[in-house]
This record gives C-alpha cells, structure tokens and sequence, in this order.
C-alpha cells in the first residue's frame, strides 16, 4: 500500500496500478468528460473527452442536455404564450355561406350528343365536346367520366358490335324520350 506523494494519504490500488502517484484531489491531471454522440436516431454512444471539448461539443450539437439558448425576443415562449391568453378575444363575425345551386343537364341528353358526335365526327371530337361542357360548368365530372367511359367501350369495339350497341342506344333513347314526354303531359 502506497500513500499520496503530496498529502501522504492513502492511494487506492486501482491508481497504484494506472501509474499514477497522487491522490485525486492532489492531482493536477484534468478528469475526462462524456460527450454522447447520435449517429442516428436511437443509436447513441458515449465519446470520452476533456471537459473543454465537451462544452464546445454541446454548444454545437442540438441534442445536447443544456444548450443554454435563448429565445430571439429574450423571453420564453411560455411568457409570450401567458401574454397573448390574456389579451381579449376578438370575437369573430359568423360568415354566412350563399349555396350555389347549379343546373346540370341530364344524363340521357348528354350522352345522346355525345355518340352524336362521336357516330358524325369520331371519338377525339366526342371526347374534346365532353371537356368543353366540363369546363363551361354544364356538367359534372361524374357525368363526364360516365359519358367518357361509355364512348371509349365503343371505340375499343369492332364495327359489327359497335353498331349493335349503337343500334340498341337509339332505340333506348327514343322510348325514354316517350316515357318522359307521357309523364310531363
């Protein structure tokens, strides 16, 4: 068992064995610091370093425990957060919405155009009419998907098909036309 060379205290084995000949608070051997670093999000290590690198090490590091920052106002947000609480509230007006009611046409009518044109001047034409009265408001986007969806089946048909389906089209369209003629006399 060795004792401290300055103050002649006992020296525990552990720095008997490190090399070291003092005491630890005789000692003018600067202790180590820890500096944990992130690589990633949950992977944290601890760095071993002198206690000056590690205040400059966590003025940089944005994870570190005490940043010491302030905020750019020289209050805390909380103080601010307090402030505006208490102000009086400005009681907002109720702004009442007007409905816009709009008139679309049938579903019927625009498809009967539609194989019109389609059956007079082809499926680019057809579909370019669709994109027109969509965009002039007149009808909806599910009636335009509809009506575009029914002209591309046709297009993707042979002749003898499409003007079966065609054929059968008019003819539906004909007796709705009567059965709603019947119904509004």
């Amino acid at each position: 068992m060795k004792n401290c060379n300055k103050c002649g205290k006992f020296l525990p084995h552990a720095r008997i064995h490190l090399g070291y000949k003092n005491c630890t608070r005789c000692s003018k051997v600067e202790p180590y610091s820890a500096h944990v670093v992130y690589p990633h999000k949950t992977g944290g290590y601890v760095q071993p370093v002198d206690k000056s690198t590690k205040e400059h090490l966590d003025r940089l590091d944005r994870r570190a425990p005490s940043r010491g920052r302030v905020t750019k106002g020289g209050s805390s947000s909380w103080d601010r957060w307090l402030k505006q609480y208490m102000q009086p509230k400005n009681k907002k007006r109720r702004v009442v919405q007007k409905q816009i009611v709009r008139t679309t046409r049938s579903n019927l009518s625009i498809k009967t155009e539609a194989v019109d044109i389609y059956v007079r001047d082809g499926y680019d034409k057809a579909l370019s009419y669709l994109n027109q009265l969509f965009q002039a408001d007149e009808i909806t986007l599910l009636q335009k998907s509809n009506v575009s969806n029914y002209l591309t089946d046709l297009q993707v048909m042979n002749r003898k098909e499409r003007k079966f389906v065609l054929e059968i089209t008019r003819e539906e369209t004909k007796q709705r036309v009567q059965d709603a003629d019947w119904c509004n006399t």
